[in-house]
């Protein structure tokens, strides 16, 4: 079903960039060129159920991801196509007094759209490209009192690492407001799976055998931006 959607939704954008690109601008200021430096705030809807039940079963905490992560990125826009280009990274940290937990949420992303409104200072765009998703989890021992040196080193401390990371088709729809200097963006998209899940060990060296299922569902950023605007 998400492979027949995938094409449906392929298949229109293309239709709709096509039609787009053959309707030319005929009026003054109707067009902007921009360049903007952004730093996106990205929500991510991770569903890892079946990792958090197995690691429970284990006697580990679960992973809960960060549900805000920030980033940095740029995105520009020529004769009405948009393309966009961001990274974010945050960890969530939980410690105990026994243990201590962390769980990082990175992504990747390079999109481009087509503006669908001829006005310079808001745009509404559909957006097509590639979305990368990377979750990492580490869980170790802490001790509960204070130690020497010696001590530690020879302490049998319990420490488990593994690495999620998965490539994706990103399809979504933006909508932002801009002027020369500033821009404010909200961007929501849905992410369809190029690859097979697989979580790693020793430094994301080593595949994981039989390892529980996890799905980079789809996000929603809202992106503070600066730069310039040229309205022609």
């Amino acid at each position: 079903m998400k492979k027949i959607l995938l094409i449906v939704l392929l298949l229109s954008i293309t239709i709709c960039f096509n039609n787009l690109m053959a309707q030319k601008d005929t009026l003054k200021n109707e067009v902007a060129d921009f360049g903007f430096m952004f730093f996106p705030i990205e929500f991510p809807s991770i569903e890892n159920d079946a990792l958090n039940e197995q690691l429970q079963a284990f006697g580990f905490p679960s992973a809960n991801y960060p549900k805000a992560c920030i980033g940095v990125g740029w995105q520009a826009s020529y004769n009405r196509y948009i393309a966009t280009f961001s990274f974010n990274q945050t960890t969530k940290r939980n410690v105990q007094s026994d243990y201590l937990s962390k769980t990082s949420y990175r992504s990747f992303s390079l999109n481009i759209g087509y503006d669908l409104l001829k006005y310079p200072y808001f745009s509404i765009y559909p957006y097509a490209g590639y979305k990368s998703g990377r979750l990492n989890y580490l869980c170790r021992d802490a001790l509960t009192s204070e130690s020497s040196f010696d001590n530690y080193f020879k302490t049998d401390l319990k420490y488990k690492e593994i690495t999620n990371f998965r490539s994706h088709i990103d399809l979504g729809m933006g909508f932002s407001c801009q002027t020369n200097g500033a821009m404010i963006n909200f961007r929501f998209g849905y992410l369809f799976p190029l690859e097979k899940v697989r979580w790693k060990m020793n430094d994301n060296q080593m595949e994981l055998t039989n390892s529980p299922s996890i799905y980079y569902n789809y996000y929603f950023s809202i992106i503070v931006g600066m730069g310039y605007m040229d309205v022609h």
